[in-house]
C-alpha cells in the first residue's frame, strides 16, 4: 500500500512539473506591415510610436486611434474604417507634453459616452509620471487627476488601462524604473477608473535588464498549460537584451507573458520573444473576433515608425 502511494506522488508531482514546465503558446502574428504613413507638421523630428484603438463608429470612421510619439512631444488622433489604412485628424495634437496615450470606453455607467485616458506627462524628464483624462468627443480632453505621481531620479510611464471581461474590475499596469539598471512592471486594480490613483500597487515582473511597456489583453478560449480552456491574460513588453553593451546581438524585442488573472504569476509564452528586429511597443487589440496589434519598429537609429499585426484567435 506505501509502495503505491509512494508511486502515486511521484506521478502527481512528476505530471506538476511538467505542466509547470509547459509555456502557453503566443498568438501566431502575421507580418507586420506600416501604417501612418504621413507625417505632420507638429510631429517634427518625433514618430507616430504606440495607439491604442476604440471601435466609435463615429464621425464617418468606424475606428478611431490615439498615437503617441517616440518622445513626448504630443499626442495625436487618427481615423480608419478597417485598422490599417488610417486619416490623421487635420487639427492634432489633441495635447502637447503628453505621450503613451491608452484610452477606455464605457468605463462610467452613468457617462457611457465619456471616454478615460492614462497619459505619460513630463516624459522627457527622470521623473515622469501618469494622469487620468476625460472626454465626450475623444478630441477635448481634460486632465481629471495624477494618477502615479512622480517620484525624483524614477520614470512612471508606459499606462495601459484594461477592463477585466470577467469581474469588470479596472486595471493600470504602467513601466516604473531609472532606465539603466531597474525596471518594474507594477498592477494597480480598483472597481472604477478615478479610484486608481488610491489603489495599491503590485509588482508583476522585476528586472535589472530592459522591460518596459505593458499591455494586456484576455483571451477567452485560450488554453492553460493543462490544455483547459480557461482563458489567459497576455502581458505584452518590450525588452532590449544587451543594452548599454557593445554585443551585436542587442536589439528591440517584443517578450510576452501569460497569466490566468491580470495581477497574477506571469510566466513567458512559449516562443519569445514573439518580435524581433529592433520592435516594441505592442499594443494589443481585439476586433470582430480577431487580434489587431500596433508595434513600433525601429527603422534606422533615429526613425520609428508604427506598424500593424493581426491573428486569427483560438476556437474552442
Amino acid at each position: 500500500m506505501r509502495v503505491l502511494l509512494f508511486i502515486s506522488f511521484a506521478a502527481l508531482t512528476a505530471l506538476s512539473q511538467q505542466e509547470q514546465s509547459k509555456a502557453i503558446p503566443y498568438l501566431k502574428l502575421t507580418t507586420p506591415r506600416r501604417v501612418l504613413l504621413d507625417a505632420q507638421k507638429w510631429e517634427g523630428n518625433e514618430f507616430p510610436h504606440t495607439m491604442s484603438v476604440l471601435e466609435m463608429k463615429r464621425g464617418g470612421f468606424r475606428y478611431w486611434g490615439w498615437y503617441g510619439l517616440n518622445e513626448g512631444r504630443g499626442i495625436g488622433l487618427a481615423r480608419s474604417n478597417d485598422l490599417v489604412s488610417w486619416t490623421k485628424y487635420e487639427q492634432n495634437p489633441l495635447w502637447t507634453n503628453a505621450r503613451w496615450p491608452s484610452v477606455l470606453a464605457k468605463a462610467d455607467p452613468k457617462h457611457k459616452d465619456l471616454l478615460y485616458f492614462a497619459i505619460t506627462r513630463e516624459y522627457d524628464t527622470p521623473s515622469s509620471h501618469i494622469v487620468l483624462a476625460s472626454s465626450r468627443d475623444g478630441i477635448h480632453l481634460t486632465e481629471v487627476k495624477i494618477l502615479v505621481q512622480g517620484v525624483p531620479a524614477q520614470r512612471n510611464q508606459n499606462p495601459n488601462f484594461f477592463r477585466d471581461p470577467r469581474t469588470g474590475r479596472f486595471y493600470l499596469t504602467f513601466y516604473r524604473g531609472n532606465d539603466k539598471d531597474y525596471f518594474e512592471i507594477i498592477s494597480k486594480s480598483a472597481g472604477s477608473v478615478v479610484d486608481l490613483d488610491k489603489a495599491p500597487e503590485k509588482i508583476l515582473l522585476k528586472s535589472e535588464t530592459t522591460v518596459a511597456a505593458p499591455t494586456l489583453l484576455y483571451i477567452k478560449d485560450a488554453k492553460n498549460t493543462r490544455g483547459k480552456n480557461t482563458g489567459i491574460y497576455y502581458l505584452a513588453t518590450e525588452i532590449y537584451p544587451h543594452r548599454y553593451t557593445d554585443d551585436p546581438e542587442g536589439e528591440w524585442q517584443v517578450k510576452i507573458f501569460a497569466a490566468e488573472s491580470p495581477d497574477g504569476d506571469f510566466q513567458p509564452v512559449e516562443g519569445n520573444p514573439i518580435m524581433r528586429g529592433q520592435r516594441a511597443c505592442l499594443f494589443q487589440h481585439i476586433f470582430s473576433s480577431r487580434f489587431y496589434g500596433y508595434d513600433c519598429h525601429l527603422e534606422t537609429p533615429d526613425h520609428w515608425v508604427l506598424e500593424e499585426v493581426e491573428a486569427p484567435l483560438p476556437q474552442k
